[in-house]
């Protein structure tokens, strides 16, 4: 991976050139954009971009699919862009991350807005390919237009929160080795913020089940300072990498792992556990 960053430095062809021929990989595209962003600027950072939805464009015109095809690509990068600004600026993951969850819904509401024939058809095709395919229950509710750009919005917000993180390591593989490290480990949300947060992800349990994508954005700073709890606790005592697995295991096929990193997020900021953990391991040692 560092090679690859190595590469995208070089300069802007070279970034332009891994941006448009990586559109398949999963975040190395928006990972490159954030990287040009964080180390140069936004202006690079969008001319990266031009590039990368180029492959998208192409596919549009190539064939008769959806407007979303490009749209929401699209959307994604220049996400990562605006982030990527906020982070340059503010050094701050706490405001970044929420920028990146407010720039999703505006991208999402905007795309509702100029896509919305086509999301209006994917809607109403959805039963009929749900009884082609054999699938009972579907998605256990019926799909709406708040369902499915709530999806989109999450999906966006938690494609593009990755690639910055990618995208940051990078830089400090490059520039400051062992400062991303030593970033993330730190990484903690202010306590009025991870509050007020948390009591908007719990007033939206009443709400209908297609409001909770759009909540669920809210909880991503949460479930980020959850992470940064666990990573930075197993490097405190020193013990085997296999729980970050196990941790990672959990989030893609376990979802209410989730849950209790977004509550040890919460924790965390309320009680500051890395001092009280590194207070418990100093008191023993």
């Amino acid at each position: 991976m560092r090679a690859l960053a190595e590469v995208i430095m070089r300069g802007r062809a070279q970034a332009c050139a891994v941006a448009l021929f990586s559109w398949l990989l999963p975040l190395v595209s928006p990972a490159t954009i954030g990287l040009v962003s964080l180390r140069k600027d936004s202006t690079e950072g969008l001319i990266v971009t031009l590039w990368a939805v180029l492959p998208w464009l192409a596919l549009y015109s190539a064939g008769d699919v959806s407007p979303l095809i490009v749209l929401l690509p699209l959307a994604l990068l220049l996400v990562v862009t605006a982030a990527a600004y906020v982070l340059r600026s503010s050094k701050s993951w706490q405001w970044t991350l929420l920028a990146a969850g407010l720039a999703s819904i505006i991208a999402v509401i905007s795309l509702g807005f100029i896509a919305s024939d086509d999301i209006d058809l994917g809607i109403a095709i959805y039963p009929e390919l749900v009884a082609q395919a054999g699938i009972v229950d579907g998605l256990g509710f019926v799909l709406d237009r708040v369902s499915v750009l709530g999806v989109f919005a999450q999906l966006i917000a938690t494609t593009a929160v990755c690639s910055l993180l990618v995208a940051r390591w990078w830089q400090a593989l490059l520039f400051n080795p062992g400062g991303f490290q030593k970033e993330f480990h730190g990484f903690r949300l202010e306590q009025p913020v991870a509050i007020i947060l948390f009591a908007l992800v719990i007033a939206s349990v009443g709400l209908p089940i297609g409001y909770s994508f759009w909540f669920g954005i809210l909880s991503l700073p949460l479930l980020i300072a959850g992470v940064a709890v666990v990573h930075s606790s197993i490097k405190l005592m020193g013990i085997g990498v296999h729980w970050l697995v196990l941790m990672y295991l959990g989030l893609l096929y376990f979802g209410p792992i989730s849950a209790v990193l977004v509550i040890l997020g919460l924790a965390d900021s309320i009680l500051n556990l890395r001092s009280r953990l590194a207070a418990f391991k100093n008191r023993n040692s």
